[in-house]
């Protein structure tokens, strides 16, 4: 493996962009030169390592996060039910309002119309009282 796809490999398996965050993150890392190819390959061992790690304790968390891990499913079941419903309220009162608006302009109009209507009785008014 080229040591741009090994940087590469690492740093995705990580999830990060850098050495520094790296290191951070790995405290294993923290003595390796990376500017060796021995050490990335060392790096990527690492890295694999953790993730299994990680994946196993996914499969199999103590009960103490079992609980909360349910917990989090159920308060975010109750949140996308809330979202669910909000969305439908939502493009509820959006209705609403393309209808009320659409309402305001025909009155609007009709108040336009009404108003030269009234504009063309004064004027015919006042053609009668000057005749």
């Amino acid at each position: 493996m080229k040591l741009q796809k090994l940087k590469a490999t690492v740093y995705e398996i990580v999830k990060v962009k850098t050495i520094r965050q790296l290191k951070i993150k790995y405290e294993d890392l923290k003595p390796l030169d990376m500017r060796c190819r021995s050490s990335w390959e060392q790096a990527l061992a690492i890295a694999q390592q953790h993730q299994k790690e990680f994946t196993s304790w996914l499969e199999n968390p103590p009960d103490e996060y079992k609980e909360l891990f349910a917990e989090i499913d159920r308060i975010s079941g109750d949140y996308d039910n809330q979202l669910a419903k909000f969305k439908q309220k939502q493009q509820a009162v959006l209705s609403i309002a393309d209808d009320l608006e659409a309402l305001a302009d025909e009155i609007q109009g009709e108040g336009d119309r009404l108003k030269h209507e009234v504009e063309l009785a004064k004027q015919i008014a006042q053609q009668a009282d000057l005749n």
